[in-house]
């Protein structure tokens, strides 16, 4: 492995709302869990990339809102290179606090997307 595979560039994120529209109005699949849903599309970029929506009125505290997005990175920053070519939209369904080990429910939706959706060595 080298460390370009364990980065996280531009080129791993969604950045324009038409790239969010997208995968919001067509997933192929949505993987849930008591928190969080996670909608998914398949993309022609060759990498796995990951959006983030993660809103105010479902995360009222900025601080819990900046955890979940670092959490979610790292995990999809350390399994990149085990997941196929998709986008993957994150977002909060319900109201969190801060006694949720967020980190351990957002590893637990990443090994569901690598059993589901392997990257293919062709």
């Amino acid at each position: 492995m080298t460390i370009e595979l364990f980065s996280f560039t531009k080129n791993h994120r969604l950045l324009q709302p038409t790239e969010f529209k997208l995968v919001f109005d067509a997933p192929i699949k949505k993987i849930h869990s008591k928190h969080c849903i996670v909608f998914i599309k398949p993309n022609q970029k060759n990498t796995p990339r990951l959006g983030l929506a993660i809103t105010k009125k479902k995360v009222k505290r900025a601080v819990l809102r900046n955890k979940i997005k670092r959490c979610t990175r790292e995990v999809f920053r350390l399994n990149q290179h085990c997941i196929g070519d998709i986008d993957l939209v994150l977002i909060v369904k319900i109201s969190l606090t801060k006694e949720v080990d967020i980190y351990a429910e957002i590893a637990e939706i990443f090994e569901k997307i690598k059993s589901l959706y392997p990257k293919s060595y062709l």
